[in-house]
């Protein structure tokens, strides 16, 4: 095998995680609990022995449905969810956990408790800011949450216990942040879509294989001969929740490249760590609150900071800001967002859709226009 295949079966093996998750989860003797935003403790669940994957939404699915249920003008990631839920899709679950990261995803809890009531369904408060007594009230949240585990699972979650899954987590993260690296530099190793199904295989709950998979392609990677050079322009994504690989293609089709993504497929999911050496659910709720990338938050100046980082870090040259259509939070947050990168001299483009895209021919045309007039 030369090196070329080398790289590309590694590849191949990590993305496989999320494209067989189904599979993987049924087969799996362990209790498996679903959650919808990437602000979901997950070292909770693991540490009360429960694998916790993420809903994406992307089985194609008739949106009547939950339209009726919920209205039309919900965001349509939620909307598909919803629909996942109703035609069974995550029947082998014993549950889905909802935390309050937007109005639209408390009404998706509501209406799933409603519906589909054979579905256990829990419902996580979450603070909008990262002061002090919110982050005090996310770990008496969280605390309960503990409780509510142990008694389902009939288990003890202890410090020990959250300790190595905090572990397991930091270690995931940190490979991720190792293998997105190369993103930062002029030599990408990976392609646009990989670099987003390489993190969707990250939330599928299966966090050992994950590190295993991910670890062994670094490993590849670091021994393969280096790509040349590119010189090419460099495009952010940020926005909402996002999943389009025809947007991404797109890009690179116009002969740019995309090198950071500021959305929950993207760096959103695996920045940062949680500290080992202070209570672990201090140090859990420490980290989730001080994320403060979501729009929903109110620290939006804090936000934007980060933004301006990454555009630094990754060298960004343009920025493409997706909003879901009825995703208030972003919606609202875009002129705002959009200003301070004009203050900065980073030309934006905005871009609204579906979860699911029918009609990507004006789009395209769009996203050509914008990167061709500022690469030629």
């Amino acid at each position: 095998m030369n090196q070329e295949d080398a790289v590309n079966r590694a590849i191949e093996d990590v993305v496989d995680l999320h494209r067989n998750r189904f599979t993987l989860l049924k087969e799996a003797k362990k209790p498996k609990i679903g959650w919808v935003t990437i602000y979901t403790p997950e070292e909770i669940l693991l540490a009360a022995g429960v694998i916790p994957f993420r809903l994406t939404g992307e089985v194609g699915l008739n949106s009547t449905e939950p339209s009726a249920i919920l209205g039309n003008n919900y965001c349509s990631y939620v909307l598909s969810c919803l629909g996942e839920g109703l035609a069974g899709v995550y029947d082998f679950a014993d549950g889905i956990i909802f935390a309050d990261a937007c109005d639209m995803r408390k009404r998706l809890w509501e209406a799933w408790a409603r519906e589909i009531p054979s579905n256990k369904s829990y419902f996580l408060e979450f603070p909008n800011d990262a002061s002090d007594i919110s982050k005090e009230y996310f770990a008496s949240q969280l605390r309960k949450l503990i409780k509510i585990l142990e008694r389902e699972y009939e288990c003890e979650i202890t410090g020990e216990a959250l300790r190595q899954s905090i572990k397991v987590c930091n270690e995931s993260r940190t490979l991720m942040q190792r293998l997105f690296k190369n993103k930062k530099g002029e030599r990408l190793a990976l392609s646009g879509p990989e670099s987003i199904q390489v993190v969707k295989a990250a939330s599928t709950g299966m966090k050992e294989s994950f590190n295993t998979k991910i670890s062994a392609l670094i490993d590849v990677l670091e021994t393969a001969e280096q790509p040349p050079a590119r010189d090419r322009h460099r495009v952010m994504i940020c926005g909402s929740y996002f999943d389009h690989s025809e947007i991404i293609e797109t890009i690179e089709g116009a002969g740019a490249d995309f090198v950071c993504g500021d959305i929950s497929n993207g760096v959103k999911y695996f920045e940062g760590n949680i500290d080992l050496n202070s209570d672990p659910v201090t140090a859990i709720a420490d980290y989730y609150l001080e994320k403060n990338t979501s729009a929903y938050r109110l620290d939006t100046d804090v936000r934007v900071e980060h933004l301006l980082d990454l555009v630094e870090e990754y060298q960004v040259d343009s920025v493409i800001y997706y909003a879901l259509k009825f995703c208030d939070t972003n919606l609202h947050d875009f002129p705002y967002v959009k200003e301070k990168l004009k203050e900065e001299k980073i030309p934006v483009l905005f871009i609204e859709g579906e979860r699911n895209t029918t009609n990507f021919g004006g789009t395209k045309t769009r996203i050509q226009t914008f990167l061709e007039a500022r690469m030629f």
